[in-house]
């Protein structure tokens, strides 16, 4: 089975959507389950952070998104490559975080996986 560009982004875009809507959950829903949750400081900057890291997410798949609507392949190619970048950068990141501090939920890594995975198809291995 051989996907097009335009599905591999449009996955891609709905794992950054859901990042997107996880953190903002974690952060003003939930914000019990932060091991610093009883300093009020603390949850504070974490979500002023954490909304700036949603938007982000979110921003970049509006991006994705949109951009899987291009009639030309090559755009979407160099978006894959972009979105396979900023997956393998995030992942890297979150493995550090294993060793440095607390990890992120699984989650993070399915879905960072799966949209770095779309973007390096779409860059490397799509059709029009």
């Amino acid at each position: 089975m051989e996907l097009k560009a335009s599905t591999c982004l449009r996955i891609s875009s709905a794992c950054f959507f859901l990042l997107g809507i996880f953190v903002f959950i974690t952060l003003w829903l939930t914000p019990d389950v932060l091991p610093y949750s009883q300093n009020q400081e603390a949850v504070d900057a974490a979500r002023v952070w954490g909304d700036v890291n949603g938007m982000a997410f979110l921003s970049l798949a509006l991006i994705w998104f949109f951009s899987s609507n291009f009639e030309d392949l090559n755009p979407k190619k160099v978006i894959g490559m972009s979105n396979f970048i900023i997956s393998i950068l995030l992942l890297i990141v979150a493995i550090i975080h294993i060793f440095v501090l607390d990890p992120p939920p699984p989650p993070v890594f399915i879905l960072l996986i799966i949209s770095g995975g779309m973007g390096f198809y779409a860059w490397r291995k799509s059709t029009a």
